[in-house]
Parts: C-alpha cells; sequence; structure tokens
C-alpha cells in the first residue's frame, strides 16, 4: 500500500506540491487542525457495521467491540451517551492535524492525531446543565497536545473529497464513566474522512485492540463501572432480591450476572472470568500475526487550534 501511495505520489508531484528527499516523502500544503467534536459509539447492528472498516484487508467490516458496546446500550447500558457527556465537558479531546494542497484531489497528504487537554473556551457556561456544554467544540477551540499520544503518521491520497488511509498505531479515547475517560491503543488503525473542508470533516477510525489492553483497562474499567451501578442502585437489605435492586433495572441485571458470591458488589475478577465477557471480548481480527479485538466509531470534526510537533 505504502509503495503504491510513493508511486501515486511520484507521477504527480508537481502537479500536488509533494516534494522528495531521496527515499523519504516531503509533504507541502497547508496544516488544517480539528477537534472531534462527535464521538459516535455503535448503539445497535446497523450502526456497529456503519461505524466499521475492513482493517484486517478480507474486505469485511471489523468492530467486534462496536458489536458489543451495541448490546450493551440495549441493556441500558449504552456507552455512547458517556462518551458524549465527556467529550462536551472536555474531559475527552482527541485532535487531528491534516496537512494537504487540497480537499477535493491530491496524490499525497498526511495526517496525524492526537489526544489532548486543557480546552478553551471552558466548555460549559453552566456545568449543572449539559445542554450549556460544548462550547469548545464550536470551531474556536484551542487546546494542549499530549505530545506522545501522536499516532503514527499516516499519508496517502484524497480522491473525490476521500482520504482513506492506514495510520498504524492511533490512540483514542472512549468513556464508560463520563468523569474518567480512558485511553485506547488501536493497532493496525485505518482512518477515513469525507467531507473535507477547512472547518468540518466527517470520519471513521477504527483498529484492533490488544489482549493486554483489554485485560488491563477495558475488563476493570467495565467493571468499575458495572460496580458502581450495583452499589449505588441496588441497596442492601431490602427490594425484591438480597440487594435491594429494583426489578428488570439494569441493576439487577448486572448483578445477577456478575455477582457470582452474591456480596452486593461486581469485581474485576468476576467480569474477567465471566463466559460472556470471554466470548465478546475475544479478538476476531489478525494484523502482524498479532491477535486483536476490533473497533470502529464515527466521528465529526470541527476547526481547532493546538500546537503540535508536525506544526512547530
Amino acid at each position: 500500500m505504502k509503495a503504491l501511495h510513493l508511486a501515486a505520489a511520484v507521477i504527480v508531484s508537481m502537479a500536488t506540491g509533494c516534494l522528495f528527499d531521496g527515499d523519504n516523502l516531503r509533504l507541502e500544503g497547508a496544516h488544517y487542525q480539528y477537534v472531534v467534536s462527535e464521538l459516535q459509539i455503535p448503539s445497535n447492528n446497523i450502526t456497529a457495521r456503519s461505524y466499521g472498516l475492513d482493517i484486517n484487508g478480507d474486505k469485511t467490516v471489523d468492530n467486534q467491540l462496536g458489536m458489543v458496546f451495541a448490546t450493551l446500550n440495549q441493556q441500558g447500558l449504552g456507552v455512547g451517551d458517556t462518551a458524549r457527556e465527556a467529550l462536551l465537558r472536555g474531559g475527552l479531546v482527541m485532535l487531528v492535524d491534516l496537512q494537504t494542497t487540497s480537499f477535493e484531489e491530491t496524490a499525497l497528504s498526511g495526517l496525524v492525531t492526537y489526544l489532548g487537554g486543557d480546552p478553551s473556551p471552558t466548555p460549559c457556561l453552566d456545568p449543572a446543565r449539559l445542554e450549556t456544554c460544548g462550547q469548545h467544540l464550536l470551531g474556536q477551540g484551542q487546546f494542549s497536545v499530549d505530545d506522545a499520544s501522536a499516532s503514527d503518521h499516516a499519508t496517502g491520497p484524497i480522491v473525490a473529497g476521500v482520504y482513506l488511509d492506514p495510520v498504524g498505531l492511533l490512540p483514542v479515547e472512549i468513556a464508560i464513566d463520563p468523569t474518567s475517560p480512558i485511553r485506547l491503543d488501536l493497532h493496525g488503525a485505518h482512518i477515513r474522512l469525507t467531507q473535507l473542508s477547512e472547518g468540518h470533516a466527517t470520519g471513521i477510525i477504527g483498529g484492533g485492540i490488544t489482549k493486554a489492553d483489554i485485560d488491563r483497562i477495558v475488563i476493570p474499567e467495565a467493571a468499575a463501572q458495572m460496580n458502581r451501578i450495583v452499589t449505588t442502585e441496588c441497596p442492601k437489605p431490602g427490594g425484591v432480591t438480597p440487594c435491594g435492586c429494583l426489578a428488570s433495572s439494569s441493576a439487577q441485571v448486572l448483578q445477577k450476572y456478575f455477582d457470582d458470591n452474591d456480596d452486593c458488589q461486581v469485581g474485576v475478577a468476576e467480569v474477567a472470568t465471566n463466559g460472556i465477557v470471554q466470548s465478546l471480548l475475544a479478538p476476531d481480527v489478525t494484523i502482524g500475526g498479532e491477535k486483536l479485538l476490533s473497533f470502529g466509531a464515527g466521528i465529526e470534526l470541527a476547526r481547532a487550534t493546538f500546537t503540535s510537533p508536525t506544526t512547530e
């Protein structure tokens, strides 16, 4: 794939402004900076497919974790709402730097993503009212950058207004708990951008999560969120069960399926050894000899300003 991009860039380098120094690509064009203004976590099987990409080259959309999130949403445990709240309150910040000479046709463009923070203006006019939040996502936001969170540098063409290219490693943030976004590194990642302009883009990101990150991050965070729901919504004693969970509530479902010792708490070990969890979070793709759990999400991008190594 890289060789094809290089050949295409050589052929039209004079027209696009892309220059070469020996075997190294030298990108030209302005840097356009964006912040993720919407993070669309799959909420059903249809969006799990539409927010996924083919990351292993078998011509099939890969989004197993997206399917898991869709299933959880059907049980009233949606991740999309918590991710949206974290995004609007400024706790979850993902940034994109695109270098290109054209938003419609160019043989070579460059893209790097970052995680960020310190949003300005202040995200919420009134923190008690979520509908007043997101002020930093309206096209005038300024952010700091975590340089250590830089993705691999993607280079590829824009064809008919569409940028689609492998990235490699791409760190992202999601929020199972809106107050505590978590970082996940997507391996073998791809990104697709459409409706490109100086102030906006629509896209999909996809990649694979290692088993180590599933065990170290996904399962502990999921267990913490499940435990919070059970311990706050199932006051022991009383109620229709020993833990006091309201009948047919999400808390009762969690306590029933994950609280193995009936102590009205959900522990990491109980989640990690749960047969349903092991099945749902089993790796489904292999990239570079590594087994990964696929994940994809939709994104909307708004204009932003930040200082990064690519623009300094």
